[in-house]
């Protein structure tokens, strides 16, 4: 988690680097960057389609235009140009590839996938700072998620993703919690099922369901791993009324993605599903309590894309006490925590 001491680091790099306002607040080079990854103009590089004139054909764009945003790229360190006219990548500009040949993190830089096109709805911060909207629906008439329902295969990218983040911390979180005492648990926007067919893995008698957008990418995971007996998915909202009868009820990494009045009714409604005896287990990583967020980037995308917030542990008991829920435990597993709410006894 940061801390104050860590952000007051941060800035006196920036100040001995030299860097002036201008270079932190300037627009061009971001998006430079990211038409350049979006083009995949890194890999054709690799490929030996080193000029202008080669990357404008494999791209389908303007030769004279794209040279002109590519020499920008040579300025800021990211290409190289020799008198021939050829592109080559700098280390910096390697940065751009991966070894399955897409560019790096493309759901966050390349502009035409959904998240992508999250990143420009930062030009209305100042609207957002002013009125409280979320930027993502005034930029484009809809919400982030109505975008990733309407579109699967943003959808899908989306999951990856945020499978990714899990991918690398299943262990530690099947071992923070004793899963298999609950019986039966439903990862509420479970996403792909990663997490899920983790916990099951590690936990042989217990059996699960994801409730998500849409349930094909879930019952694929479950199909792949040979879960398929003890594992199922449903489509649904838990901004709607949730299956009952779990003995556990799991949000991960959802709190964040909601403003404070969402995430009441998701709570509300995971607690009314869970009953007297259910568990709702929230795994997330939370804001630092020195009243520096975790990630301010982070806190600012969540803001911008769907108008929540990164919270600290108390914001978020304060709002599942809001909901009838009482916090019964905190376990550590890698750098998230596991926090066990139970209904809170009168």
């Amino acid at each position: 988690m940061a801390t104050f001491k860590a952000t007051a680091e941060t800035a006196a790099k920036n100040l001995e680097s030299g860097r002036t306002l201008r270079e932190l607040s300037d627009l061009f080079t971001p998006m430079a960057i990211r038409v350049a990854i979006t083009l995949r103009i890194a890999q054709k590089i690799e490929a030996g389609r080193l000029t202008s004139d080669m990357l404008a054909a494999d791209t389908n764009t303007d030769a004279d235009i794209l040279e002109r945003v590519l020499r920008h790229l040579v300025t800021v360190g990211v290409l190289t140009q020799n008198e021939s006219g050829q592109f080559r990548l700098t280390r910096i500009g390697e940065d751009m590839l991966v070894e399955n040949g897409k560019a790096a993190n493309p759901p966050w830089l390349d502009l035409e996938t959904v998240a992508g096109r999250a990143e420009l709805a930062f030009t209305r911060l100042l609207d957002v700072v002013r009125t409280g909207e979320v930027a993502y629906s005034a930029q484009y008439g809809t919400s982030f998620w109505d975008d990733l329902t309407r579109d699967p295969s943003s959808g899908t990218d989306f999951d990856v993703v945020m499978a990714g983040g899990m991918e690398r911390r299943i262990r530690e979180i099947a071992e923070a919690y004793n899963w298999g005492a609950l019986e039966s648990v439903i990862d509420v926007g479970g996403g792909n099922g990663t997490l899920l067919a983790g916990l099951l893995n590690a936990h042989p008698t217990l059996r699960g369901t994801v409730l998500d957008r849409h349930s094909e990418p879930a019952l694929r995971t479950f199909k792949d791993a040979g879960l398929s007996e003890r594992a199922t998915a449903l489509s649904g909202s838990f901004l709607e009324p949730l299956p009952s009868g779990a003995g556990g009820y799991i949000l991960s990494r959802i709190q964040s993605d909601w403003n404070d009045a969402d995430v009441r009714t998701i709570l509300v409604h995971c607690r009314a599903a869970a009953g007297l005896d259910g568990k709702v287990i929230i795994i997330d990583e939370f804001a630092s309590e020195e009243g520096v967020r975790c990630d301010s980037e982070d806190d600012l995308r969540m803001l911008v894309y769907y108008g929540g917030k990164e919270r600290t542990l108390e914001q978020v008991s304060a709002l599942a006490a809001d909901a009838g829920l009482s916090v019964e435990s905190l376990r550590t597993a890698a750098d998230w925590t596991v926090m066990e709410l139970v209904p809170t006894r009168h």
